[in-house]
């Protein structure tokens, strides 16, 4: 298994253009020996559409979003697993240049425009070449004139004009950004063009969004200001009209808006004749009534190169007036063709097929045992970024993986904790067990599924996000994480994937205050209770920690930014596990839970947990089913989880019950509670076949004998499970049946922890010893052996251990599950809860534990 580098790709790449510059043109299909079937060739001679007497035609073809998407796909027959020529996934430059010869023949002045983000979160082949591959593909396709893109800026201001800019041929245009000489120079300057066709003078107008400063780093945003794009498109376009030569004038003017059509479309004024947007990666094809009555072109053609806007313009030379002739939005995928005049513009798609391996990217970096999907509504992943999600968390381990994997020279500076944290919103597709790579004959077709390549990683994090990481405290923390909820915004929660070493105890109670959003009562990070004064460096991308991803941040502190992309890094930590099977443990790293004390039921607390589970079908099957309480080594409660998605928020996975801890129950030192002797029991979640995934302690004052017979039942909240798959299930994906991995059993070291008279509360973190610091519980790691057998609780008297940070026998896979590593979900910790009756308050601790040792990999070569 080799990874290759960026540069010697880039080089495979330059050589197979130059060996194809000066051939006809390809079929996108040629590797396949066959041509799609779709879309009629060139027509032979050009048709030119009519235009009134007297009058020009002005033809604008545009697109938007392009982000890269340079290549040709197909997709597969889901019959038969083959390539479906004649279903088109993605055009590419192929359809592309197909239906803009057309275009140019029919209209040789015809004129080549895009509203934005041409390159930037770009599709892998073209990230691959720093997107240089795109800017040439535009150029040969005599591209005219592009607005600029908030992904233009994905490296920076100074990468846009000391490197984008200078290798376009065409002007990008912002007229309404201003601090960057080098970008109000482009074009005319000021955010305007002006091209002659056939003695009409058009004028180009160029804006970016108002929301700009939010979509970029806080260091690039500094660098310039933004003013409001539709009023700065109507000043130029009234200069470009007023009759004084001075400030360039215009017979028609077209504005290049990088944003929504539809909510920006009407505002523009009567000087301006055609609007090409784009951004929100939808398709808009209309004429509109302008602010002041007049009439407007507009057209929005998707993303991608989906689509191609088309618009037709008169402009009568008598008059001097513009009208609309043709708006329209032509769909690539179903007029797909592949013939066109540029001849040589398949190389991508050639390249693809005959160079990828040595480009890597159908390279095989993991062997998944089942799926990692995002965050779900019930039905599509994807749907729902407000809960927690085994993809998530997987590429959030990564991020922690690569702090220490990165040059020595730039690691960070010493510190107690190191922890991954990613939005979920930045994953674009899910870690699929069923393959969509192409092995081109290089592995047996009944053995592809389970691999997962790099270019699929790629399309997992297509994004061009560069990573940093920040040093900053535990009180910043617990900050950070609590921003995942937003009372009264949409979506009401942004969920954050985060490393395994880090779980979340979220306060429930707090989220039936009205208009409250939930607060954070604990954070451990490898095993330890986080403190406020506590050092954690933060591994994510740059836009999230320098806080232009809707996330508030420490501000005076430098984010270190080291080159490295979120995409590779996911990939290199996959690599590293050097093919052995990767399944998720379908515990869960947030989890609320609040325990508070029964009135006048002596022992007996009313329990409230949910986000005990994932969203997705299949992946409840596997995850967490039902909530038994165990005393001692007996089991005396369970409870079905009500399994309800929750559509809005991450609490899918509810359990509320009313639990009497038994008399005989095992005591100790009270970690929380205010007297000196509690009894405790220990919750956990459990999978279908009893396999441990989350455990938490609840204790109460040993002097508070029940009332009762010790026993629990379901109180007032959600139902048992009237919802709830059933726990033998019909049909399962095929890769998932067998999986159930639970949590290492092997990750953790514990000592017994000593009883002790309770003290005060103490804000330092537990120590990797695994003595008991001043008023802080403890936990064991909470989760099952590889084979389902639950991990003993170590410690005198039936306490709960010490956590002490990772045995030196660790298992070097970073966690096991029946042999196999389980993609960074390693042991799980317990909690514990504290409720003192006496005082008749809850107080109410839960502890997190279980430290999983990332051993330091080498770089595979």
């Amino acid at each position: 298994m080799r990874l290759i580098s960026r540069r010697r790709g880039r080089v495979c790449v330059a050589f197979s253009a130059l060996a194809l510059a000066s051939l006809s043109p390809l079929s996108a299909a040629a590797p396949f020996g066959t041509a799609p079937a779709q879309g009629a060739g060139l027509p032979d001679v050009a048709v030119p559409l009519d235009s009134p007497d007297g009058g020009v035609p002005i033809d604008l073809v545009g697109i938007s979003d392009l982000h890269g998407y340079i290549e040709t796909t197909f997709h597969k027959n889901p019959e038969t697993g083959e390539v479906d020529l004649n279903n088109v996934e993605n055009p590419g430059v192929t359809s592309l240049a197909c239906h803009l010869s057309r275009a140019y023949r029919a209209n040789p002045n015809a004129l080549f425009v895009s509203s934005g983000d041409n390159i930037g979160s770009s599709y892998y082949l073209s990230s691959y070449m720093d997107d240089e591959g795109t800017l040439d593909v535009l150029e040969r396709f005599r591209m005219d004139v592009s607005a600029l893109g908030v992904h233009e800026l994905d490296h920076g201001l100074g990468d846009l004009e000391g490197r984008v800019l200078p290798y376009a041929t065409f002007p990008i245009l912002a007229a309404n950004v201003s601090g960057s000489d080098a970008l109000s120079a482009e074009g005319d300057g000021r955010g305007v063009f002006i091209k002659e066709v056939d003695g009409v003078r058009v004028g180009f107008i160029g804006v970016v969004t108002d929301e700009l400063p939010k979509l970029v780093s806080s260091s690039t945003r500094a660098q310039f200001t933004v003013a409001p794009a539709v009023a700065t498109a109507n000043a130029r376009a009234a200069e470009l009209k007023d009759g004084d030569p001075a400030n360039g004038e215009a017979d028609v003017v077209v504005v290049l808006s990088h944003e929504d059509a539809a909510s920006t479309a009407t505002g523009f004024s009567k000087n301006v004749d055609a609007v090409v947007a784009g951004r929100s990666h939808v398709s808009y094809a209309q004429t509109v009534t302008g602010v002041e009555g007049n009439e407007i072109a507009v057209v929005q053609p998707d993303h991608y190169g989906l689509k191609l806007g088309m618009i037709r313009l008169n402009y009568d030379r008598d008059t001097k007036k513009v009208s609309v002739v043709n708006v329209e939005n032509r769909d690539l995928r179903q007029e797909y063709c592949h013939e066109n005049d540029f001849g040589g513009v398949n190389i991508f798609s050639y390249k693809r097929y005959n160079k990828m391996m040595d480009l890597g990217a159908a390279r095989a970096v993991a062997q998944l045992g089942t799926d990692y999907l995002r965050g779900s509504d019930g039905v599509t992943p994807g749907a729902h970024t407000g809960t927690e999600s085994t993809a998530a968390d997987l590429v959030a381990e990564s991020y922690r993986y690569w702090l220490a994997d990165i040059d020595p020279m730039e690691q960070p500076p010493a510190s107690t904790h190191y922890v991954g944290v990613v939005r979920a919103d930045d994953l674009k597709a899910d870690f699929r067990y069923k393959s969509t790579g192409n092995y081109h004959g290089e592995v047996p077709a009944d053995q592809v599924d389970g691999l997962f390549t790099v270019d699929e990683v790629r399309n997992v994090s297509p994004d061009d996000k560069v990573m940093g990481y920040l040093t900053m405290t535990g009180a910043e923390l617990k900050g950070l994480i609590a921003q995942q909820w937003r009372p009264g915004a949409d979506p009401a929660a942004v969920q954050l994937g985060l490393s395994a070493n880090v779980d979340v105890i979220v306060n429930s109670a707090a989220q039936t205050e009205d208009g409250a959003a939930p607060s954070i009562r604990e954070v451990r990070v490898d095993g330890q209770v986080l403190a406020d004064t506590d050092t954690v460096v933060v591994a994510s991308t740059q836009e999230l920690l320098t806080g232009g991803a809707g996330f508030t941040l420490p501000h005076g502190r430098g984010v270190v930014n080291v080159g490295s992309l979120g995409r590779d890094i996911t990939t290199n930590y996959l690599a590293s596990f050097n093919q052995q099977i990767l399944k998720p443990s379908y515990a869960k790293r947030q989890v609320g839970m609040s325990a508070t004390p029964k009135p006048g039921q002596a022992g007996t607390v009313t329990v409230t947990m949910d986000s005990l589970a994932y969203t997705h079908p299949t992946e409840q099957v596997l995850g967490a089913r039902r909530v038994r309480a165990v005393s001692g080594d007996k089991e005396f409660f369970s409870q079905n989880i009500d399994l309800t998605v929750d559509r809005s928020g991450p609490t899918t996975g509810q359990a509320s019950f009313d639990l009497t801890v038994p008399a005989d129950a095992p005591t100790g030192a009270c970690r929380s509670a205010e007297a000196t002797t509690c009894r405790w029991v220990t919750l956990e979640s459990v999978d279908g076949v009893g396999r441990v995934l989350n455990s938490f302690y609840v204790e109460v004052p040993a002097d508070a004998n029940p009332a009762a017979t010790p026993s629990a039942t379901a109180s007032a909240g959600p139902s048992a499970a009237s919802s709830t798959p059933s726990s033998t299930p019909g049909a399962q994906p095929t890769p998932s049946s067998t999986s159930g991995a639970g949590p290492s059993a092997g990750a953790t070291a514990t000592t017994s922890a000593a009883p002790g008279a309770k003290t005060a509360p103490s804000a330092s973190a537990a120590p990797s010893g695994g003595a008991v610091p001043d008023g802080k519980a403890t936990a064991s790691p909470g989760g099952g052996s590889a084979d389902g057998a639950t991990v003993p609780v170590g410690g005198a008297g039936g306490l709960p251990a010490a956590t002490s940070g990772a045995s030196a026998a660790a298992r070097e896979a970073r966690g096991a599950g029946g042999g196999h590593p389980i993609g960074g979900s390693g042991a799980w910790p317990l909690a514990r809860t504290g409720t003192s009756l006496s005082a008749g308050v809850v107080a109410l601790t839960l502890i997190v534990g279980g430290y999983l040792i990332l051993r330091r990999r080498r770089q595979i070569d």
